[in-house]
Order: C-alpha cells, then structure tokens, then sequence
C-alpha cells in the first residue's frame, strides 16, 4: 500500500497529463482530489464473463467482457466443444471468429493471468438470427397486459437492467405502459403502471401493480434497480402509494403504508391525483416483495405552490442512483423542476431504508435553485473527490446535499432544458463537462461540471429541445456537439468552433461500430455520421422493431449488457417481445465492460427518468484516448 501512494502522483500525471500544465497550486488540490478518490473502492455487480456466440454465414463471432475487477493485461482461451482454438492467449480485443462452429457447439473462455488459466466462464449464450451483417439478435417473449378498466392498451415501455437473482448475468426490469398515459399538463385518467421483471430467456419472475393512485406518464414513474444493499442481487426503488401491490400479489403494508386506504382512489376527474398519501418502496429483485416503505419527500403541501393549481408543476419527478459516499450506492429521488427544485437521497442498508440527506430550493440559502432542473438529470464526479453529484441540468447538488453551482447568474435565468450530457470530453482532463440545450432563452451550453462559467454559449434565442454530445468521427478526434432548432445546421467543437453541418438525429449515441466514436441511434436505426462528406452509413435497422416515447424515439434500453465493451439495445416488437440487438462488427480495442464503470453503471439506473438520455462513462473515450485507460476502482460485494 505504501510503495501505491508513493506511485500516485506519477500514475496521476501519466493518466493525466494535462495537470502539468496547470499551475502548481491547482495541481496541488487536483492531486489531493485525485488521491482523495483513490481511497476507496465502488460497489459493483459481480458479473459473469458474459460470453455470447453469434451464428455468421462463416462460423460463429464471439464476444466476452474484460471484468474492472481484474488485471487489464488479462488474457483469454477461447474453446470449443472443449478443444483450445486459439494458438496463444488472446490480449487483444475481447472477440474472436470461429469458421467452424455450428449451432451445436459449446464454447467458453478461459482467463489467463501470468500463463495460467486462472477462471473457466460459464458457455456462451448462442444468438442464431442476424440483421444484415452487423448485427445479431433475439428476442423476450413478454407477457403482455389486457386492456385496462380505462379502456387502455398495454405497450412495453422504459426498461431497466440488475441482476436480480445473484447468477452474475442481467434480468430486465420493464415498465408497461397504458395507451391512455398522459402528460402532466394534460387532463384523462389513466389505467395503472405495471412492472414486471423477466430474464434474458422470457422467464416471467413478478410483476407489481402501482396501483390507481399513481398516474401513467413520462414524468411520473422512475424505477431505479440497483443492488443498493450489497447483497448481490439489485432490488427496485420506486414511488408508489395505496393500492399498489407487491411482486407476490400483496397490497404494500409497511412503515407508513401500514395504515393506507387501499381501496380509496385519490384522482379527481381530471386524472390528476394531488392528494391523498405518497411513497416510496424497496421492493426485492427476486421476489417483487415489499422490502420497505418510507414517506416521500417532500410532501405535497399547497399543490398551488408548486406552480399552478391542477397538479402539472407538483408531480414533476426525476430518480437516479450515485455514488453519494464514494463506496456504496444510493437512491436519489428528485420532485420538481420548474420551480420549487428539491431530492432526497436514499440509502437501502441492512434492511432499513433511510433518507441520507433533503435539499429544497425553498430553503434558505437554496433560493436562487429554483427552476434550475431538467427533463432529466445526470450523475458524475464533478469536483474528484471520489463522490457522486447530482446534475440536474443547469445546477449541481453535491454529494453531501449542497448545491454547488447553478446557472441562474451565468448562462440562462431561465435554465431549464430538455437534453443532458455529461461526461469527460477532453483527452487527460479528469474533469466532467456539462452540455445541454436551453429552453426560454434558448441556446446551446458547455460548461465544466465544477462551475456555472460556460466555455461557450451558443445563443439563437429560439427553444432547442434536443442537443447531443460525443465523439462523431474517428478521422476528427475529439467531443462534437449539436441540437435542433436553427442550431441544427451548425456541428461544433469542444472550443465551440463550428466544424460541420450536423446530423438530422438528435437523439441517443451508441458504441457499435468497433471505433472509439459513437454511433447514432435514432428510433429504430443506427449509422455512422461522417462530418467531412456530410453524410450518415447505415449500419442496422432493426426490421419489425420500433422505438418508445413519440418523437424522443428511445430504445427501451441501452446498455452493456453482455459480450465486449459495446452496447446492446432493446427495441419492442409488436407489443409481444422486446427484441435485443448485439454487434458483430469487429473491433481492435479493449475496454473493461462499461457497467463496472460505476458513473457509466448508474447512467443506466437513471436512464428511464423523464425524458431518457443516452450513458456516458466516468473517463473519456474517444478516437484520441489515452491507452491502458485509467483503472476503474471497483470491488464487488463481500
């Protein structure tokens, strides 16, 4: 331990190399940050290698995770039927091509750690369908709802991934949603929001009822599955109240919700629910079961406070999972936005829920908070000091519950928006940058995440509703960005220089293609955008599959589920099936699996809060990275 602190500060300049020129002062405090973060060890998923097999007309294409939790050097064996097909280990990239597999054979992956073989991974998932060459898939039989007592049709809507029974591999937590759902500003009564969890395979395991009492819409329903308590297996943190019922068909009876009402139905006739208790349960990722119950924070109050009177501004929600402690993972649950901004953080421990911290703009000392959020919210290491934050967009609350910064003064009073992007994007800059679009006012913003003083401001005065950040273009390294709007036609660089004429998909990104850039992923398609010739490749469309939620065309998820460090993307299929896209495009990089990455791992947690956004990793990535990359400081559960 002591021959490691000593090494620090080299390991600090050689991953970052652009605090050496920085004045020394600011080294100083960005080391003792840095060291600060080193400290202590994040809470991660105990993963499985997560090996997959995907039929070619030539063979199989296989594809495994390098683990954060061991050695980047690590190699690999790659066997077939029990027969060794590679003649030494394999240190590259984590993929192979078989040209003589069938659907029949049986492979796995050995690890190799100083020429031993050291761990034997479990065989691989065989994925037999493709669509076109760089793609294979296969889909989850759902057990689709019948028709509401509103009159509404079920469709599968936002998903979530954990695993929820231990086994190292991830379940999906889906959320369905009625054709009748509605937007807060808008009246109609809603049939109710279910949740069911199913395996990779279409194993139903449970399904909870929310209940009449909480209203289907984009804004109202959060869940967030984590495994908050180090169990190794993720339970379910949500908002719900009297008539909801547990995953093994019981109504929800503890702490609070010991006394509710469960046959009283709160709405009034114009579908708004604005009175009556709230919630928020832990439910068990095996079983569904109620774990426990607490009264959400903050309370309604005077609805009229909130905004307006009918219930629009009150039941604006946002949810997300962070680091709040630099070792283990909570839940932060966010009501309001347009104006009164508050969150409680929530830890799940030793079976005992408990609020860790509140933060009201009502508050003194909070008010100039007030309207300060988003359509969503982020989570990153915003000042290093081995702690998450919350960004809500134009403001950031710290890891202890203060607010570190907002925009009000600097940028845009009214400072709310309908896109978020955070992420490090300048090679050997540890520090996260936030880009978004700015609705009132309007405009494109970059701003570090440790300040309200924007590097640029482009300013048009019209609403831009979408923005993207990412690398675009591997023979243009370096962070792009664009939204809509007149904007629309300008493609800029980290310095704000317009640089090309952007995409017509402002919408999610996604690594597929095997290069360090990102991909665009827009409703049921993904392509490359190529900035000099002005022109996208299509690289899938996914046939018969569509996207959710109108014209913010999100997948049901993104995420690294399985296989290299690529993402996966879960599109629906008629209502019946969520049909889950791999790539099989090659790729010569290595990176650990992004979902021991804890800042990327969150990003999916958050994912389905409002209007959903695309994960960014906690380092940078991108054509021009620094290899090895930056070791994740990441343990699983004892």
């Amino acid at each position: 331990m002591q021959v490691l602190e000593a090494l620090t500060p080299l390991i600090l300049f050689m991953f970052y190399p652009s605090l050496l020129r920085r004045p020394f002062v600011s080294v100083i405090t960005a080391l003792l940050a840095l060291c600060a973060g080193l400290s202590a060890q994040m809470q991660v998923e105990a993963l499985q290698r997560g090996l997959i097999a995907i039929q070619q007309e030539d063979g199989f294409y296989l594809s495994w995770r390098l683990l954060g939790t061991e050695p980047y050097e690590t190699a690999f064996n790659v066997y077939r039927d029990g027969e060794l097909l590679n003649e030494e280990p394999l240190s590259g990239a984590t993929i192979f091509m078989d040209d003589e597999g069938s659907a029949e054979s049986h492979y796995t992956v050995n690890a190799v750690i100083d020429g031993a073989e050291v761990d034997a991974s479990e065989p691989a998932r065989m994925i037999l369908n493709t669509e076109g060459a760089n793609a294979g898939y296969f889909d989850i039989p759902l057990q689709r709802p019948e028709t509401g007592p509103q009159g509404g049709s079920y469709s599968p809507n936002d998903a979530s991934a954990g695993d929820l029974n231990g086994d190292g591999h991830y379940e999906i937590v889906l959320m369905w949603e009625p054709s009748n759902a509605r937007d807060n500003a808008h009246r109609g009564i809603t049939d109710n929001v279910l949740l069911d969890a199913y395996t990779l395979d279409g194993e139903l395991l449970w399904r909870i009822d929310l209940g009449p009492n909480i209203r289907a819409g984009a804004h109202y329903t959060q869940f967030m599955v984590y495994d908050f308590d180090g169990n190794g297996r993720s339970e379910i943190m949500v908002k719900t109240a009297p008539g909801t019922v547990d995953g093994e068909g019981n109504f929800i009876a503890k702490g609070p919700a010991a006394d509710a009402d469960h046959s009283a139905i709160y709405r009034n006739r114009a579908g708004y629910i604005i009175e009556g208790p709230e919630y928020l349960t832990v439910f068990d990722g095996l079983s569904g079961a109620e774990l426990d119950t607490a009264e959400y924070f903050p309370v309604r109050g005077d609805v009229s406070a909130w905004g307006d009177s009918h219930g629009n501004r009150v039941d604006r929600f946002n949810a997300a999972v962070a680091y709040l402690d630099g070792e283990r993972p909570s839940a932060v649950f966010q009501r309001g936005y347009y104006t009164r901004l508050t969150m409680a953080a929530w830890d799940w421990r030793d079976g005992k829920l408990t609020c860790r911290w509140t933060f009201d703009s009502d508050e003194p000392g909070n008010e100039s908070y007030y309207g300060q959020g988003n359509h969503q919210l982020s989570v990153a290491d915003v000042n290093n000091n081995g702690r998450h934050d919350i960004i809500t967009g134009p403001a950031v609350i710290g890891s202890d519950g203060q607010g570190l910064h907002n925009v009000a003064e600097t940028i845009n009073p009214d400072g709310h928006g309908d896109a978020l992007h955070v992420t490090q994007m300048i090679k050997g800059d540890p520090t996260p940058y936030i880009f978004m679009p700015f609705e009132g006012a309007g405009g494109l913003a970059l701003r570090p995440g440790n300040s309200a003083e924007y590097l640029w401001y482009f300013h048009e005065g019209v609403d831009h509703g979408r923005g993207v950040a990412a690398e675009l273009d591997p023979e243009m390294p370096g962070f792009h960005f664009w939204g809509s709007g007149e904007a629309g036609s300008n493609l800029f660089n980290f310095n704000g220089e317009r640089v090309g004429n952007s995409p017509s998909s402002v919408n999610h990104v996604i690594w597929w293609n095997g290069e360090l850039s990102r991909e665009l992923l827009n409703r049921n398609t993904i392509e490359q955008w190529h900035i000099r010739e002005n022109r996208p490749t299509r690289l899938l469309t996914a046939e018969g599959a569509s996207s959710i939620n109108g014209t913010k065309a999100n997948p049901n998820l993104q995420a690294d589920l399985f296989g290299d460090w690529r993402e996966e993307v879960i599109f629906n299929l008629n209502d019946t099936h969520l049909r889950v896209y791999t790539t099989t495009m090659p790729t010569e990089y290595r990176l650990p699996t992004l979902m021991h990455d804890p800042v990327y791992r969150v990003a999916i947690a958050w994912q389905n809060s409002s209007y959903n956004q695309p994960p960014h990793p906690g380092y940078y990535i991108a054509t021009d990275m620094l290899f090895p990359p930056p070791p994740l400081n990441v343990k699983t559960p004892e």
